[in-house]
């Protein structure tokens, strides 16, 4: 009888075995007319689930025209995607009771609250309701990038600005708006730990994670390490050497888009929000803070642009069908009706402006990931391959 259950149990792991291997045959096949059809010259892309990844698919090289081809471990930019990470260390703090989601910042930042708001006439106002980390951590807190809102990319500052940003485009609590509020998270992290976000960012998260090529400053001995940056011009993409090598070094750290970081380590930190903040041993969030991470923080407001700039389209693409009119949670948007026939609702996603891109669904304890490093940001060709990687991960072809 033993043997005849382990033949059975042997007979089990093969069959799921050669299922695994069919299922990636599959995913290869759609994965290679991508790359066969699409002008990016790199990119990564991976499953994952709560034992890590199930798939990975590695197109092109480290550096553009060369013969390494891409890995795990090579180091992308990943701009906004470093608003999760800061998202997870506020989160930490408001577990330790050393911040509050709903309480008036004004006497703990006022450089901040002080900021003037600017109406739509052009006029500089002074702001009436306090700003929260709740309203830091959905976007809407009024503040912008003057990239994706036109009123902002208009105002000119006067002589005498003493502020340490410009000027909110609402009151905290009155619309969603994509902006810096994660810049504003990291100075409150570092004001209230009494570290800088690097170190404490690393303390708390990278280290005991296992993220050991994610930072804000690339160490000498990795710069190497970092692969090719470049940008779409006439349906081509073509390196840019003063991106990919530009602000390697800093001493201020930006919450809403300093960090560098691998594949590898971001799927780490995915991996560990999968498993309910958790992993390998180390428990770096509550699960009832998960929770409230990925529920609607925003109640009846939707993420549409306020007044949207369009000038910028060789950093952003302005017909994205990325983004979605939907709700937010604490740190990343929450696709509250989901993609027919690919992710369900109640899946988290979000990305940065090179073109990294993620998507969490705790409920099936899935994930999928993607790195490129070229502009504009959800150029047709990144979108279309990240969507699409997105449609076989999540079990649709």
């Amino acid at each position: 009888m033993k043997n005849y259950f382990l033949i059975c149990l042997f007979c089990l792991s093969i069959l799921n075995l050669n299922a695994q291997n069919d299922s990636t045959l599959a995913y290869n096949k759609v994965m290679d007319s991508i790359a066969k059809n699409n002008p990016l010259p790199t990119f990564i892309v991976g499953g994952l689930n709560k034992n890590g990844f199930f798939y990975e698919y590695h197109h092109g090289n480290k550096i553009w025209g060369e013969k390494e081809v891409i890995s795990d471990n090579h180091i992308f930019r990943i701009y906004s995607m470093t608003k999760a990470i800061a998202s997870v260390a506020a989160m930490q703090l408001v577990e330790k009771g050393k911040l509050q989601l709903d309480a008036p910042l004004d006497k703990l930042m006022p450089e901040m609250s002080e900021i003037p708001i600017l109406t739509k006439d052009g006029k500089l106002v002074k702001a009436i309701k306090s700003i929260t980390l709740r309203h830091l951590l959905t976007h809407t807190a009024g503040f912008a990038y003057p990239f994706v809102n036109d009123r902002l990319n208009r105002f000119v500052k006067p002589e005498d600005w003493k502020y340490q940003d410009l000027p909110r485009v609402f009151e905290a609590g009155e619309k969603w708006q994509y902006g810096t509020n994660i810049d504003w998270v990291g100075k409150l992290i570092e004001k209230v730990s009494g570290q800088t976000l690097e170190d404490y960012i690393k303390v708390n998260i990278t280290a005991p994670l296992g993220m050991n090529r994610t930072f804000f400053s690339v160490p000498d001995s990795l710069v190497s390490e970092i692969t090719s940056f470049g940008q779409l011009k006439d349906g081509q993409f073509y390196e840019d050497k003063e991106w990919q090598y530009k602000e390697l070094k800093t001493t201020t750290y930006n919450a809403g888009g300093g960090l560098f970081s691998t594949f590898h380590d971001y799927g780490q930190f995915i991996l560990c929000i999968l498993n309910d903040g958790k992993l390998k041993g180390k428990q770096i969030l509550k699960k009832t803070t998960l929770d409230l991470m990925f529920s609607n923080n925003i109640g009846e407001i939707v993420t549409v642009f306020d007044d949207p700039c369009k000038e910028y389209s060789f950093l952003a693409n302005p017909d994205s069908k990325n983004v979605g009119v939907n709700k937010f949670g604490l740190g990343w948007a929450l696709d509250q009706t989901g993609r027919k026939g690919i992710r369900e609702a109640g899946t988290v996603y979000w990305s940065g402006i090179a073109n990294t891109f993620f998507s969490i669904d705790r409920k099936n304890r899935k994930a999928v990931l993607f790195f490129s490093n070229t502009l504009p940001w959800s150029s047709s060709a990144c979108e279309s391959a990240y969507m699409k990687s997105e449609s076989i991960l999540y079990g649709t072809k």
